[in-house]
């Protein structure tokens, strides 16, 4: 009698790999057969479309992380903490740098990493905003920043420490942009002195012409107009070709080198990569691993990929699906029900991606969304925007805090305090 469990290991515990365990869950609650085993870097998960918010003292850290054992104690066979550095395929085992863990099927979740394009420099000395490390670094580096400037008797020197300039003008960077605005214009406005102040620029650098190019025109124009009344200074066509310590260098003549100490990076992101035996997984110019319509690799059916590390056509419009959040979401329940079709030899299902809208926050008040076709922008679409996203937190503890900090900062100044 074979008493061999089903191991079914999910590398990654972002949006897919969460909502493929918990869509397996449904269908292994308490069975004796089959064991979920889950990798990430870190024992919580972490909700990284409010790192900007983090970043800009609006939500506190621990408000958007959730402990993994405790989101996911039901079913969950085994959680292993580190980082993925090796696949073997033939032998059907992933590494980590203690551990090597077997698996009968393997969901690859690892989402993306910065992209720097090769720019010198910019790895170096940009800031970038993929972790929960990275967003309370870059709040402290902003109140460091402006506390060296009050003790700084060189107007140049000053306004050197008090220039933000932001690579990227996509949804993370207009976000970003808009949220600085407010934390350094009127937070700090309420705690520094006036020439301090005026002594603040923030700059948005943009390689195309319009900010955020994957939304519709609407979308774009409405997020020109705030970012410009927030204070930005955008520059459009322009590339960066170099970043210091001290300055950012670009393709623009007018602006063809910024002094800052604060260069943020936004402009790109990559799937994070894992070194495979004999590379038997098929990727495109990007990195992102090729997938069928089932979301299993090319070349092993046992092998599932979404997210951002996944390259998966979508059946309906032919086009690649984009790397979005609800993208991630919707592949996990995919994936998890293709893992039980193959379990119980019955056959898999093609992806099938439904848009539940668009959404961008510009700032206190200020959000734009597209949703069934209709765009729309003001504070009802702001309201929209934070009731989407803490209604995706994944306890009610959590999103009641997020509320309350929210609520807070309605009435008060944002947490302007160090961690």
């Amino acid at each position: 009698m074979n008493n061999k469990k089903t191991r079914i290991v999910i590398a990654g515990a972002g949006f897919g790999g969460v909502y493929t365990y918990k869509q397996l869950h449904k269908h292994f609650h308490k069975s004796k057969n089959v064991e979920i085993i889950l990798i990430n870097e870190t024992n919580y998960f972490l909700f990284t479309p409010l790192l900007h918010e983090v970043a800009t003292g609006s939500i506190s850290p621990e408000n958007i992380i959730e402990p993994i054992r405790k989101v996911l104690r039901c079913c969950l066979s085994d959680l292993h903490i580190g980082t993925v550095e090796k696949l073997d395929t033939k032998n059907k085992t992933i590494y980590t740098k203690k551990e090597a863990i077997s698996y009968d099927y393997l969901v690859l979740a690892l989402g993306s990493q910065s992209h720097f394009f090769g720019t010198p420099g910019a790895k170096e000395h940009a800031f970038v905003l993929k972790t929960l490390t990275n967003a309370i670094t870059l709040k402290n580096h902003f109140i460091t920043q402006i506390e060296k400037a009050t003790k700084e008797p060189d107007p140049k020197k000053r306004k050197q420490l008090l220039r933000c300039v932001i690579i990227g003008g996509g949804p993370t960077g207009v976000e970003l942009a808009t949220e600085a605005a407010d934390l350094l214009y009127s937070t700090f406005g309420k705690y520094y002195p006036k020439y301090i102040i005026k002594d603040i620029e923030i700059f948005l650098l943009q390689k195309g012409e319009q900010l955020v190019p994957m939304f519709p025109k609407g979308m774009q124009e409405k997020a020109k107009k705030m970012v410009k009344k927030h204070g930005i200074t955008i520059l459009f066509n322009t590339k960066v070709t170099k970043v210091t310590k001290d300055a950012v260098l670009t393709t623009n003549k007018k602006y063809a080198k910024i002094d800052t100490h604060t260069a943020i990076w936004t402009a790109g992101v990559a799937p994070k990569q894992i070194p495979t035996n004999e590379d038997v997984l098929e990727k495109n110019k990007k990195g992102c691993i090729i997938v069928k319509p089932t979301l299993q690799t090319m070349t092993d059916d046992q092998v599932f990929v979404l997210g951002d590390m996944a390259y998966c056509i979508d059946p309906k419009t032919k086009e690649p699906l984009p790397a979005l959040a609800q993208v991630a979401v919707q592949q996990g329940k995919y994936v998890a029900n293709n893992i039980v079709a193959r379990i119980k030899n019955k056959p898999l299902t093609s992806v099938s991606y439904t848009s539940k809208g668009l959404l961008i926050s510009l700032g206190q008040w200020m959000a734009a969304g597209q949703i069934a076709g209709l765009q729309m922008s003001g504070r009802i679409i702001w309201w929209l925007w934070r009731s989407v996203y803490v209604s995706k937190l994944i306890s009610w503890q959590k999103k009641f805090r997020v509320i309350v900090d929210w609520t807070i900062n309605l009435f008060s100044p944002r947490d302007i305090s160090k961690f």
